[in-house]
C-alpha cells in the first residue's frame, strides 16, 4: 500500500482543496483585474451613483464565469465565514482585491488629467460636514449589509440568480449610493477603494477607518444573519453544495464542485449538488 501524499495528509478541506484548484490562479487574475478596471472607471467620475453601479455590474458578468464576480473583499471575507467558499480563497480573493485597486489608483494618476499622487482626486469620497462618525458608521454599515444580503441571494443562496445576478447587484449598489450615498459622500462599499484611495491619494485618512470598520462589522452581521437563516456552506460543515449555493460548478478539473459559483454554473444532478473529494475520495460533503 502506497503511502499517503502530502496533500492526503493536510489537515483541513480548506487548503487541500486551493491546492488542488487548477482553477484558482486564474480566479485571482479575474478578481485583480476586476476590481482594478472598478477603481479606474468608476473612481474616474464624481460620485456617480449609476456609473458606478452600471461599472461593477458590467464588471461581474466579465468575471462571474471565472472567479464568481466578488470584486470586493466584504464579499469574500463573508462567504468565506459561512463556509460558501473555502477560508483561502476568501483570503487570497480579499489580498488580490485590495492589489487590484491599487494600481487601478495608480492607472487613474497616468490617466487622468489632473490626478497625481497624494493629491485628492475625483475617486476621493468623504462624508458632507454635517454627518457624525457615528451617523457614517451607521449608514456605512447599513448599506454594506443590505449589498451582501444582496450578493448572498444572488450568488451563494438557493436558488441564486443565475446570469441576472450582476445586474441585482448593481442594482444594490444603484440603490444604496443613491439614498444613503449622500451621508456616506458615494462610499462604493468597497475597502479595496477605500483603502487605495488613502494609499495612493492619501485622501479619506480621516475617515477611512470609520468606513472599513463599518465594513467589518458588516461581513460579521452578515455571517450571523446568513447561519441560522439559510445555513452554513460545504466548508463550513453544510451537508451538500447546492442546500446552500443553487447550482454548483467543478473548477479546474480537479472534480470539486465548488460553491463559490453558486446560482452560475451548472453541475447538479437531480436537483442536489454533489461534491466530491479533488482526489476522488469522499470527504462526506455529499
Amino acid at each position: 500500500m502506497a503511502p499517503p501524499s502530502f496533500l492526503s495528509r493536510l489537515p483541513h478541506p480548506h487548503l487541500t482543496h486551493a491546492l488542488r484548484d487548477g482553477a484558482l490562479v486564474k480566479a485571482l487574475v479575474a478578481e485583480f483585474l476586476g476590481v482594478m478596471f472598478f477603481q479606474l472607471l468608476a473612481g474616474s467620475v464624481t460620485h456617480g451613483p449609476v456609473e458606478t453601479a452600471a461599472a461593477f455590474a458590467a464588471i461581474m458578468y466579465f468575471t462571474s464565469h471565472i472567479s464568481g464576480g466578488h470584486l470586493n473583499p466584504v464579499v469574500s471575507l463573508a462567504a468565506a465565514g459561512t463556509g460558501h467558499i473555502d477560508l483561502v480563497r476568501g483570503v487570497l480573493y480579499a489580498v488580490v482585491q485590495i492589489l487590484g485597486a491599487i494600481v487601478g489608483a495608480i492607472l487613474q494618476v497616468w490617466l487622468v488629467y489632473g490626478n497625481a499622487f497624494g493629491k485628492t482626486s475625483d475617486s476621493c469620497f468623504s462624508p458632507p460636514r454635517h454627518v457624525t462618525g457615528p451617523q457614517l458608521w451607521g449608514w456605512e454599515f447599513l448599506l454594506t449589509f443590505l449589498f451582501l444580503a444582496v450578493m448572498y441571494s444572488a450568488l451563494f443562496i438557493a436558488p441564486g440568480h443565475g446570469s441576472a445576478a450582476p445586474l441585482a447587484a448593481g442594482l444594490a449598489l444603484l440603490a444604496a449610493l443613491s439614498t444613503g450615498g449622500f451621508y456616506t459622500g458615494g462610499s462604493p462599499l468597497n475597502p479595496a477603494r477605500v483603502l487605495a484611495n488613502m494609499l495612493v491619494f492619501r485622501c479619506g485618512t480621516a475617515w477611512g477607518w470609520s468606513y472599513l470598520a463599518a465594513h467589518l462589522a458588516a461581513v460579521g452581521a452578515a455571517v450571523a444573519w446568513v447561519w441560522p437563516v439559510h445555513g452554513l456552506g460545504m466548508y463550513m460543515g453544510g451537508e451538500n453544495p447546492a442546500a446552500f449555493t443553487g447550482t454548483g460548478r467543478e473548477l479546474g478539473g480537479t472534480g470539486l464542485t465548488d460553491p463559490l459559483m453558486g446560482g452560475m454554473g451548472s453541475g447538479v444532478t437531480g436537483g442536489r449538488g454533489i461534491a466530491a473529494d479533488p482526489a476522488g475520495a469522499g470527504t462526506g460533503y455529499v
